[in-house]
C-alpha cells in the first residue's frame, strides 16, 4: 500500500483513546493529533475500501476521500457510539456511492424475490456457522458474490454491525436489512456447497 506514512511520535499517544484525541482536535486542532488519528485509521479504512471495490487504485482514491470527509465532519461525531464505527459508517456510504455511480451497486435487486425473514436468534446461529467454516474457503468464494452481498456481509460478519446500525447506513427497515443478510448467506452457502460437490 503506498499511503505516505507520517512520521508521529506513536508513544505520545499510547493509550489515549480515539475519542479523547477527537475531542482534543476539535479544542485545539493540532497537526500531531490529527496525524494521529489519521495513522490510526488510513490503513483499515483503506483494506475496508479494498474489500468492496477489489481495486487497489480505485480502494486508495476512496480512502483518501473517506479520510478527508472524517475530518470535515468531525464536529458531527456525537460520541453515541465507538468512533471506528462512525468512520466505517462514511467508509460503507462512500463506497456505496461509488459503487451507485458506477451502476454496479442496485439496491432494488435484494427486493426480486420474497424469503422469509429470520428472527435474530436465527441470525446470529448463522452467525456462529459463518464463523466455523474455514477463512481460506469463505475468502475465496466472498469474491464470487455480487457488491452489494459482499458489503452487507462486511457491515455484520467483519465489522460486528447490529441489525439497526446496518439499517441505518443503508436507509433501508431492519426487516429488509434482515432478508438481505438471508440473500447473501444463502448465496455464500450455494458457493461453497457447490464447491463441495466438485471437488468429489
Amino acid at each position: 500500500m503506498s499511503f505516505i506514512k507520517i512520521n508521529t511520535d506513536k508513544q505520545t499517544y499510547k493509550g489515549v483513546s480515539d475519542e479523547d484525541i477527537v475531542r482534543k482536535i476539535l479544542v485545539s486542532p493540532e497537526r500531531k493529533l490529527q496525524e494521529e488519528l489519521y495513522e490510526r485509521y488510513v490503513d483499515r479504512v483503506f483494506h475496508k475500501c479494498l474489500n468492496i471495490v477489489n481495486n487497489k487504485e480505485v480502494a486508495r482514491d476512496l480512502t483518501h476521500d473517506v479520510m478527508i470527509k472524517v475530518f470535515l465532519k468531525l464536529s458531527k461525531y456525537s460520541e453515541k457510539s465507538p468512533f471506528y464505527g462512525w468512520i466505517f459508517a462514511i467508509t460503507y456510504n462512500h463506497c456505496m456511492d461509488h459503487l451507485k455511480a458506477k451502476k454496479k451497486f442496485k439496491l432494488s435487486s435484494f427486493e426480486d424475490y420474497k424469503v422469509d425473514i429470520p428472527e435474530e436468534d436465527s441470525i446470529e446461529m448463522e452467525h456462529k456457522e459463518l464463523k466455523e467454516l474455514q477463512f481460506e474457503q469463505l475468502e475465496h468464494h466472498y469474491q464470487h458474490l455480487s457488491d452489494q452481498e459482499k458489503l452487507i456481509l462486511l457491515m455484520r460478519y467483519q465489522d460486528g454491525m447490529s441489525i439497526r446500525q446496518i439499517s441505518i447506513i443503508l436507509k433501508v427497515s431492519e426487516s429488509a436489512v434482515k432478508m438481505r443478510l438471508k440473500r447473501s448467506r444463502d448465496h455464500l452457502a450455494k458457493l461453497i456447497k457447490s464447491a463441495g460437490y466438485e471437488s468429489k
